[in-house]
């Protein structure tokens, strides 16, 4: 069963609203979804109420033991808060039992819920539990006794696992897990634990299901509410996970934990401004926190705050000198602020070859590398290229992404049949406004006027503060005989353009419109003015003056030219008819 956006919305409102929350996912592919069947309850809020010493419905109650054991095998936030109480009301907090639950509770509330504890008595070094405790701290799982029917003693071990990749370490604790559920169908931690081995095992619908349950036999389950949020963004449905997560937030406002998985979801949608503020509120509780200030440095750089991003890296760099984010935040940085593409490419030259399955950060350096002016870092993105366009270990097809990059690289290189490969597919999956310009650049490349008109029209008709789509209407006119109009457009447009690329690229257009040729060397120099680097402008002054005979004049604008495009297969021939005077 397939919903629109605006269902899944209106969905997901009710859930904040405090009634239910239905996931959708497919039963049948990861890109399918389908409705789940299990209703998640009303999130608690961050401080809830007294805990009730009303005793809960579950088999074998009797005794304080009886009742502290029930309520952390709940383990819902409150239950264990309660369990906590209740140890200290009877006093029994020396005891042995008092200190082993307690140093239980105290590991469930830091590693599951991310509460940090103050110290906790030692625990009695011989009970089962302690010595679980002690080898999930080392990442050993401890499987429980095969005669064992205590719950806990099947569900901590996990403890040792939550940070864990590996699919089979995964996977050869869900028996245990399952074993736990069995054992106690009331309790949330077997389901939640499930719930994140086949997250990360690759089998989020299972563990969406699970995580479900979680959430519907401990409404204060905010890890497995995190997990949900997760798996939707994993659907790209990221504006959904946000405003979910927004509603957790709101319930849970101290809770640092869920601001930063919020703060994660705006940055996805590319929503900047909102973002920043709850990372600053986040900052305010946790001001050390390393991933908010790394995801701050980010805001700040994507807003244009390079000076300011450059200071809050400097400051991360001797906590963080080798972290990934920290240092592909800092390549970032170097090339698109600072335009120093080699040390970009110096920052993330390591951290490929540690890992060259990390995608964005192998596209990043493929790209830099495809766009160099040297033969051989061109020859070697190449060679990268081929590589992530390579169909992936489970099948498929390679991730749009890479297609993009690919896409972009033909386009760059003006290898119209090579990019043409890629457009179908691009353009049934990402139909905006730069992929849009990028098909127009291959049918008017290819020599298709009439399609790139077609495509110019449906960019200033669905876009019309898109500038390039402007640009790429005018040049389609032009190249359809309909030059009075296009020189109307640009009379009109140039005028109301600051400095800057798209002002050189009006004056170049009109250049090549003009009747007489001081009137274009005006316009053409008056593009050179607006962005130095225009290689059309620089080109197209070459040809005039070639034409004139002014050889002074065309080796002038040559150089610059060969300076940007040495490559340049016009420019080499213009290079060797003016060898002597280079």
């Amino acid at each position: 069963m397939f919903l629109t956006k605006k269902a899944v919305k209106f969905r997901l409102a009710i859930k904040i609203c405090g009634c239910v929350l239905p996931l959708f996912f497919s039963c049948s592919g990861a890109a399918q979804v389908r409705e789940m069947p299990l209703e998640r309850p009303a999130l608690e809020t961050a401080t809830p109420a007294t805990p009730s010493r009303q005793p809960v419905q579950r088999e074998n109650q009797g005794g304080i033991a009886a009742r502290i054991r029930s309520l952390c095998n709940s383990g819902s936030l409150s239950s264990m808060r309660e369990a906590v109480a209740i140890i200290s009301e009877n006093g029994i907090e020396q005891s042995e039992f008092g200190r082993v639950m307690n140093a239980v509770i105290a590991a469930l509330l830091e590693k599951v819920y991310a509460l940090p504890q103050s110290a906790v008595p030692e625990p009695p070094r011989n009970h089962p539990y302690s010595r679980i405790l002690a080898d999930a701290v080392r990442g050993i799982y401890r499987e429980p006794p095969p005669e064992s029917a205590d719950y806990l003693e099947y569900v901590l071990p996990f403890l040792a696992l939550l940070n864990d990749v590996s699919g089979s370490r995964l996977a050869a604790a869900l028996p245990d897990l399952e074993k736990a559920e069995s054992l106690d169908p009331s309790g949330a931690l077997a389901p939640y634990f499930i719930g994140a081995a086949l997250e990360r095992t690759g089998r989020r619908d299972e563990a969406s299901a699970m995580y479900d349950k979680a959430l519907a036999l401990s409404p204060d389950c905010y890890p497995a509410a995190l997990g949900i949020a997760r798996i939707m963004q994993d659907r790209g449905l990221n504006a959904e996970a946000a405003e979910f997560l927004a509603g957790m937030s709101g319930r849970y406002p101290d809770n640092v934990i869920i601001k930063r998985e919020l703060a994660r979801a705006y940055i996805s949608e590319r929503d900047w401004a909102d973002a920043g503020q709850i990372i600053e509120q986040a900052l305010k509780e946790s001001p050390d926190d390393p991933a908010l200030n790394l995801m701050r440095a980010l805001v700040l750089f994507e807003t244009g705050q390079l000076f300011q991003t450059q200071a809050l890296l400097d400051r991360l760099a001797a906590a963080s000198p080798q972290d990934r984010d920290y240092l592909f935040l800092r390549a970032r940085l170097h090339n698109e602020g600072f335009k120093n593409r080699d040390n970009a490419v110096a920052i993330l030259s390591p951290l490929y070859r540690l890992n060259p399955a990390d995608l964005p950060v192998a596209l990043y350096l493929t790209r830099l590398m495809l766009e160099s002016n040297d033969e051989a870092e061109q020859a070697e993105g190449g060679r990268m290229l081929k590589e992530l366009l390579k169909p992936p270990p489970n099948g498929g097809e390679a991730p749009l992404d890479v297609i993009l990059l690919a896409f972009n690289d033909a386009v760059r290189r003006a290898d119209w049949q090579d990019a043409r490969q890629y457009q179908d597919r691009i353009l049934s999956e990402r139909r905006t406004p730069d992929t849009l310009f990028n098909a127009f650049l291959i049918e008017r490349g290819s020599g298709n006027s009439r399609a790139a008109l077609a495509i110019a029209q449906e960019l200033i008709q669905n876009y019309p503060s898109y500038e390039r789509g402007r640009i790429a209407y005018v040049e389609a006119l032009i190249d359809s005989g309909r030059h009075g109009e296009a020189m109307r457009l640009i009379d009109e447009r140039v005028p109301e353009l600051g400095a800057g690329g798209d002002k050189s690229r009006y004056y170049y257009l009109r250049g090549i419109l003009r009747g007489d040729l001081d009137s274009a060397v005006s316009d053409f120099r008056a593009s050179l003015f607006e962005n130095p680097r225009n290689l059309d402008a620089l080109k197209a002054l070459v040809e005039l003056y070639r034409k004139r005979g002014d050889t002074r004049h065309a080796v002038y604008y040559l150089r610059q030219a060969l300076a940007i495009a040495p490559r340049d297969p016009v420019l080499q021939q213009y290079q060797r008819e003016y060898e002597g005077s280079l």
